[in-house]
C-alpha cells in the first residue's frame, strides 16, 4: 500500500478539507473511505476536475461511473461548474448507461446486430412470463415450485446469472455447485426453481437474441466476458481511458467489479470512493469483498479516509462509531465532528409497539408545536410490517405523513389477500363476496386461469348464486374442481365457527388454504417481510370483535388522498434512507427479534444500525419494546452505545405527563440493565 503524499493544494481544490483534497490530489490507484456525511461526491468531484486541470488528462480519456442517473447529472453539474463550462468526461454515467455504450460499439460480442434494442424492466417481464409459459411453468402446481409471483421470482434469478457473469451455457454447472454448497452448510434452498431456471434463461435469452434484444443485464454482462475472453478487445477498450473512477464502490457487484478492473488494470490509475461500514445490499448481490480487498487487487493504491463528518453532532457519531467498532473485519474509520455534542442519544423504552407508536407520534406532535417542520422528522424502521402502527397513530393525530418508497400497510397485496379470505369466510354464499374470491381463488394455484373462471362466472350468473356456490356445479375439469371444493369447504369450515376470534380466523384460513405454506416453500427476496406483514395483521385483528369492524377499519384507513412529499413527516425503511438526512431521526424497533431479525447477518445488520444512526443530524430516538409479538426487549446494537452519548427516556421528561414519566422509568428498570449485560 503506497504512502500517501501530502502536497501543496491548487487554487481549484481551495474549498476542500485537507483530507479531501489530498484524496483528489492522488495519482494511480486510489481508495476513498469515505464516512457517512464526509463529502465524498465533493471529493470525487475534485478528483476528476484535478485531473483535467492539473494533471493534463483529456476530458474524453476519462471514465466515471456512479449507480444513478441522479447521481450521474449532479456530478456532471458539478464538474462543468468548476470547469468554467470546458466539457465534462463524456464517458460519465452509470454502469448500465456506459456498457450500453459499448455494447452499442461492439454488439457482436452479445451475439446482437447493430441498432438492437435495450428492454426495460416491464418488456423482460414480459418476455420472461412467455417463456414460463411456453415451458409450462407459469401455471398450475409448477407455479407453486416456481414461486408466489413465478414472473418476478424468475426475473430476479436471470438477473442474478448475469450480475454474477453466469452465461445460459454456464449455468446448469453454476446451479449444481451452488446447490452442492448449500447441502454442506445444512442451508435452505430452492433446488426445483433454481434447476427451472436454468432452462428458462436459456430459452430467454434465445428469444432476446431473436428478437435482437438486451434486458439490463446483459449491458455489462456481455462486454465484460469479451473482455475477459478476448484480450485484443480488453485492450482496446482499456486503452480509450488514461483514468477510472466509480462512486459507492462497496455496492457494487461481481459484473460491476470485473468491469472496472479489466478496465483500470494495465494503468492502474483508478480511484474509487465507498464505504465499507455502509455495505448494506448484499441481498440484492453487491459483495463486501470487493472494497475490502482493492489493495490486493492494486498493491500500490493509497487509502485515504474521510472521517470528518458534517451532517450530526458529536453524541450521535460517537454512538454510531461504537456501534460499528463491534465489527472486527472493517477497513477501519472514525467519524468526528468540529459541531458541538449536542444532544445525547434518546434510548425509550415502551411497554408495547402500541405504546411505542403512541409515544412516538406524540413526540413529533410535540415537536411540530416547538417549530420543527414535519418533513424535518423521519420513522426510520428495519421491516415493512413495522410501519402499521406508526401510520395508524399519525393518521388518528391528523399528521400528514408518507410512506417513502412503499406502499401503506392496508395496500400490500398479502394484506388484502388475507382480508379476502376472511370477508369470504365471514359470507360465502353472498354475491357480494365475489370480488374477494376472484381475487384469492387461484393464490395459491388451483388451475383457476381464465378459462377455468369463464366458465365458474357462467355457472353463477345463469344460477342466480354466488361463485363460491357456483363450484358445486360449474363443469370444471376434475382437478380444478377438486381443488375449488377443498378450497370451498376451508371457506365455510372457518366461517361456520362463532366462537373463534377475528385473529385466529386469519390465520386459520391462512394455513387452510395453503397461503402461509405458498411463502413459506417460495425463495423470493420479499418473502419473509410478506411473513412478518401477515403476523402483523393477525395481531392487530385482535383487537377487534367482529370482521366487519376489522374490514370497515381497513377500508377506511386505505382511502386517504394522495399526498405528495413535501410538508410531511417520512416513513421508510433503514435501507431506503441510505443518502438521506434529517434534523430528527426516530428508530423504533431496536429490539430483539426485530433489529437484528432472524434472517440476514449479524456484519449487515450492524452496518445497517450504524447507517440509520448516521441519518440523524440534531437528534435521534431509538426505541424498544418489553413485548413485540412477545418477549423482546433492547436490542444488542443498543447496548453498544456507550452510556455517556445517551440518556435513558425522553431527553424533556420534565415535561411529560406523570403518567408517561412513570411508564418510561418502569421499563428501564426492568430492561436497561438487560440490554448492558
Amino acid at each position: 500500500m503506497a504512502q500517501v503524499e501530502q502536497v501543496a493544494v491548487p487554487q481549484p481544490l481551495a474549498g476542500l478539507t485537507e483530507q479531501q483534497a489530498v484524496a483528489a490530489m492522488q495519482s494511480g490507484a486510489v481508495l476513498v473511505l469515505a464516512g457517512a456525511g464526509t463529502g465524498k461526491t465533493k471529493t470525487l468531484t475534485a478528483a476528476v476536475v484535478n485531473r483535467i486541470r492539473e494533471f493534463g488528462v483529456p476530458a474524453r480519456r476519462i471514465l466515471v461511473v456512479t449507480f444513478t442517473n441522479k447521481a450521474a447529472s449532479e456530478m456532471s453539474g458539478r464538474i462543468r461548474a468548476a470547469l468554467d463550462g470546458q466539457d465534462v468526461p463524456a464517458w460519465l454515467g452509470t454502469f448500465h448507461g456506459l456498457a450500453a455504450r459499448q455494447l452499442r460499439i461492439e454488439p457482436e460480442v452479445a451475439g446482437l446486430r447493430t441498432g438492437f434494442d435495450i428492454l426495460d424492466a416491464d418488456d423482460s417481464r414480459r418476455i420472461v412470463k412467455r417463456t414460463l409459459q411456453a415451458l409450462n411453468l407459469a401455471s398450475g402446481e409448477e407455479e407453486v415450485a416456481v414461486g408466489r409471483d413465478p414472473v418476478k421470482l424468475m426475473v430476479g434469478r436471470i438477473s442474478r446469472f448475469k450480475d454474477s457473469l453466469v452465461t445460459p451455457e454456464d449455468a446448469p454447472t453454476w446451479v449444481q455447485r451452488r446447490i452442492a454448497d448449500a447441502d454442506r452448510a445444512g442451508e435452505g434452498i430452492d433446488a426445483a426453481g433454481l434447476l427451472a431456471s436454468v432452462t428458462v434463461y436459456a430459452d430467454y435469452q434465445r428469444r432476446l437474441r431473436e428478437a435482437n434484444a438486451a434486458d439490463f443485464g446483459d449491458l455489462l454482462l456481455w462486454p465484460t466476458l469479451a473482455m475477459q475472453r478476448n484480450e485484443d478487445y480488453r485492450q482496446r477498450w482499456a486503452n480509450r481511458f488514461d483514468d477510472v473512477l466509480a462512486d459507492e464502490y462497496q455496492d457494487v457487484n461481481q459484473a460491476q467489479y470485473t468491469w472496472l478492473r479489466l478496465l483500470a488494470i494495465d494503468h492502474g490509475r483508478i480511484f474509487v470512493v465507498g464505504d465499507d461500514d455502509q455495505a448494506v445490499f448484499g441481498f440484492r448481490g453487491s459483495d463486501i469483498a470487493y472494497i475490502r480487498r482493492f489493495t490486493r487487487d492494486f498493491p500500490e493504491a493509497a487509502v485515504i479516509r474521510l472521517e470528518e463528518n458534517f451532517r450530526s453532532t458529536g453524541h450521535i457519531l460517537a454512538g454510531a462509531n461504537a456501534v460499528i467498532a463491534c465489527d472486527r473485519n472493517r477497513l477501519g474509520k472514525t467519524l468526528y465532528t468540529k459541531a458541538e455534542l449536542g444532544q445525547p442519544i434518546e434510548i425509550v423504552g415502551f411497554r408495547d409497539a402500541q405504546a411505542e407508536a403512541a409515544g412516538i407520534v406524540s413526540e413529533i406532535r410535540r415537536c411540530q408545536a416547538e417549530g420543527m417542520a414535519w418533513d424535518q422528522m423521519a420513522i426510520l424502521y428495519r421491516a415493512n410490517f413495522l410501519s402499521r402502527g406508526f401510520e395508524e397513530e399519525l393518521i388518528r393525530a391528523r399528521i400528514p405523513h408518507v410512506l417513502v418508497g412503499d406502499v401503506g400497510f392496508w395496500h400490500r397485496a398479502e394484506i388484502k389477500d388475507a382480508l379476502a379470505l376472511v370477508k369470504l369466510a365471514a359470507r360465502p354464499d353472498a354475491r357480494q363476496s365475489d370480488e374477494a374470491l376472484r381475487r384469492v381463488i387461484n393464490t395459491p394455484a388451483r388451475g383457476f386461469g381464465p378459462k377455468a373462471m369463464d366458465v365458474l362466472e357462467t355457472e353463477a350468473h345463469w344460477r342466480g348464486v354466488s361463485l363460491l356456490r357456483a363450484l358445486e356445479t360449474a363443469p370444471l375439469p376434475p382437478r380444478c374442481r377438486s381443488a375449488g371444493l377443498a378450497f370451498a369447504d376451508a371457506m365455510r369450515g372457518d366461517g361456520r365457527d362463532a366462537a373463534v376470534t377475528v385473529a385466529d380466523q386469519i390465520s386459520l384460513l391462512l394455513d387452510a388454504t395453503g397461503y402461509r405454506q405458498m411463502l413459506r416453500e417460495s425463495r423470493a427476496e420479499a418473502t419473509e417481510g410478506r411473513l412478518e406483514n401477515l403476523q402483523e395483521l393477525v395481531q392487530l385483528a385482535g383487537g377487534f370483535h367482529t370482521v366487519a369492524e376489522l374490514l370497515d377499519h381497513a377500508a377506511l384507513s386505505t382511502n386517504g388522498p394522495e399526498e405528495d412529499e413535501t410538508g410531511r413527516v417520512r416513513l421508510m425503511t433503514l435501507h431506503k434512507s441510505k443518502g438521506l438526512e434529517f434534523p430528527h431521526v426516530f428508530l423504533p424497533a431496536w429490539d430483539c427479534g426485530s433489529f437484528p431479525p432472524e434472517y440476514g447477518t449479524l456484519e449487515e445488520e450492524r452496518r445497517l444500525a450504524y447507517v440509520a444512526l448516521t441519518r440523524a443530524m440534531k437528534r435521534a430516538t431509538v426505541s424498544f419494546a418489553e413485548f413485540r409479538r412477545g418477549v423482546a426487549g433492547p436490542s444488542r446494537f443498543i447496548a453498544d452505545i456507550p452510556e455517556e452519548h445517551c440518556v435513558q427516556g425522553w431527553l424533556r421528561a420534565t415535561r411529560r405527563s406523570g403518567r408517561e414519566a412513570m411508564e418510561a422509568l418502569d421499563v428501564f428498570e426492568r430492561s436497561w440493565p438487560k440490554a448492558r449485560r
